[in-house]
């Protein structure tokens, strides 16, 4: 008799899981049996804008034509993180979800990331996907799935675990597989870059790195940005120079794929990207006062966000802030004080779009994450003195009560997806 019975509880089964890394072979082992034909996985790895890239590849291929499984990391519960054209799980797919899990759980038992992959790959089998767009943490996990003719390495930055820039772009560019096609973020650090290329080159993988240049910003009276390659004029459906990376990388995996004899007419491309919902970032709880809330963690995240609150005007706003280390969290101060990643510190602000007046963010409260060690909060504020006034605070309540009693035009509450679901929670009730 199955463990495992409902998806409540293969959901409270996959939460319950630890964070960690698992050997290929222990992945595939907790795989769905082969099918036929197999599904095609297009694994995005990276550190920043996985879930959009996921998702707008997902929605691109679902325009044109083509059954599509979608799966995306995050603090949300595993079943609604994994659907199939879009919808939630039902039918074959459902029952295949909660199998996994208790197969999972009386077989190998693996870490959460590799745990939740495996259960996504076991819906799209079941649900007949033909493709399915998948994040993986691990790049390493993709060298087991049964076809990969596409994938994807996002923007390479600091993510707190404190692995260098070096061996963060390497596991990640493990995603690649002989005879596939990587995309991967254009302006990526050259540190990383260097190991992608060679990556690539190791694997007898095609590299496809979108020019920057082909990214512009209309008139500042109109913060949206465009996207063009070669008569493609797509408008993401979020601002800002980050979302439009995002972007490329999508349409180029869409052209990759169509180079490889997909069907993939422009209009799905131009009609997926139109439709698209920004499902990763900024979420706006309330306009007056104003709240918003993030998941931005790392630097590259952050200059996106401020980015956008520069291109709309906003100014004064209190930020809640809990960062799950110290590592990289001067660099993300830095960053959300005037915009500016570490490397381009000495440019000219004036010549970055929405980002040559004052920033928008006037002081800091810091706070602990759940289960995270209380004293990171003052360990955070001291690091954030050097670029605002900052004040620690001993629970996310307390943080958010302090940023709403210091008046201002609203408050901001970012530096995990956790943290802005559980603030989301507390500022409902």
């Amino acid at each position: 008799m199955r463990t495992i019975q409902t998806i409540r509880e293969a959901d409270e089964f996959f939460a319950s899981l630890p964070d960690g890394f698992d050997a290929p072979q222990d992945f595939a082992a907790a795989l769905p049996p082969a099918s036929a034909p197999a599904v095609q996985y297009i694994p995005v790895a990276g550190t920043a804008g996985k879930t959009a890239v996921a998702s707008l590849t997902a929605g691109i291929l679902k325009e044109a034509g083509f059954r599509t499984g979608l799966y995306t990391a995050g603090a949300e519960l595993l079943s609604s993180r994994i659907t199939v054209d879009g919808q939630p799980l039902t039918g074959a797919a459902a029952e295949a979800y909660t199998e996994a899990a208790d197969r999972i759980l009386e077989g190998t038992l693996l870490s959460r990331p590799a745990a939740e992959l495996a259960a996504a790959c076991s819906c799209f089998a079941a649900a007949g996907c033909v493709f399915a767009v998948v994040e993986t943490a691990d790049g390493a996990l993709a060298s087991v799935l049964p076809s990969v003719p596409a994938c994807a390495v996002t923007h390479i930055g600091p993510d707190g675990t404190g692995r260098t820039i070096e061996r963060l772009a390497h596991d990640a560019a493990a995603v690649m597989r002989k005879g596939s096609v990587c995309v991967t973020a254009p302006g990526q650090p050259k540190a990383a870059l260097t190991e992608i290329i060679v990556a690539a080159g190791k694997a007898d993988c095609e590299l496809v790195v979108p020019e920057e240049e082909d990214i512009t910003f209309p008139d500042d009276d109109k913060p949206t940005a465009r996207v063009d390659y070669g008569g493609y004029d797509v408008p993401p459906a979020f601002m800002g120079y980050h979302a439009a990376c995002n972007a490329a990388v999508a349409v180029e995996l869409a052209l990759a794929l169509w180079r490889k004899g997909h069907d993939i007419q422009d209009d799905a491309i131009l009609g997926a990207m139109a439709a698209a919902q920004n499902r990763s970032s900024i979420r706006i709880l309330s306009r007056d006062p104003l709240v918003i809330l993030d998941a931005c963690r790392t630097p590259q995240q952050a200059a996106a966000l401020l980015r956008v609150l520069q291109m709309a005007k906003v100014r004064h706003l209190n930020a809640v802030i809990g960062l799950r280390t110290e590592t990289g969290a001067e660099d993300f101060f830095a960053t959300l004080e005037n915009g500016l990643l570490t490397a381009d510190q000495k440019k000219d602000k004036e010549k970055m779009p929405g980002m040559g007046e004052e920033g928008p963010i006037d002081r800091l409260y810091l706070t602990s994450p759940a289960g995270a060690d209380p004293a990171l909060a003052d360990q955070l504020a001291d690091l954030a003195r050097f670029h605002f006034e900052a004040e620690a605070c001993a629970s996310l309540a307390q943080a958010i009560a302090a940023a709403r009693a210091a008046g201002g035009r609203g408050i901001l509450v970012c530096g995990s997806e956790e943290l802005a679901l559980e603030a989301e929670r507390l500022l409902k009730n």
